[in-house]
């Protein structure tokens, strides 16, 4: 029994050693990319100097429709809408969803208009979303 003790407390010494101490670890933070979103205050004014363009893109609003993990669902969708609305449609990916957004509106009052027509069409939770639209110089 004594014997047994003994290497038993010897064991546990021994398994006790400060081989990896937490101050080994250099961690770090991690270092995520920056992330810029299109976000308008409503007392910004469009129309006025604010809409310079670069590379023919400026600030104005989409119409967003539906958004889906599967790029198919929207695909089918866009080739319904394409029958009945005569505005451009885009299918735009944003992780980890696809997004389905319709026209290119300077102004935010053209934007609701025009969902008011998507509402119409029976597609309830369409909404408005600031976003970069490409215009024609």
């Amino acid at each position: 029994m004594r014997y047994f003790l003994l290497v038993l407390f010897i064991s546990i010494g021994m398994c006790q050693s400060d081989f990896i101490k937490p101050s080994d670890f250099n961690d770090n933070p991690p270092k995520f990319p920056s992330v810029l979103l299109p976000s308008f205050s409503s007392s910004e004014s469009l129309i006025s100097d604010s809409t310079k363009a670069f590379n023919n893109f400026v600030r104005g609003y989409r119409v967003q429709v539906m958004i889906s993990q599967d790029e198919n669902e929207l695909i089918k969708l866009k080739n319904t809408l394409l029958q009945s609305l005569n505005e451009d449609i885009y299918i735009i990916f944003e992780l980890p969803n696809y997004k389905l957004r319709i026209g290119d509106f300077i102004s935010r009052k053209e934007a609701e208009s025009f969902q008011e027509k998507i509402v119409k069409l029976g597609y309830r939770t369409a909404w408005v979303v600031p976003t970069m639209i490409e215009m024609e110089i």
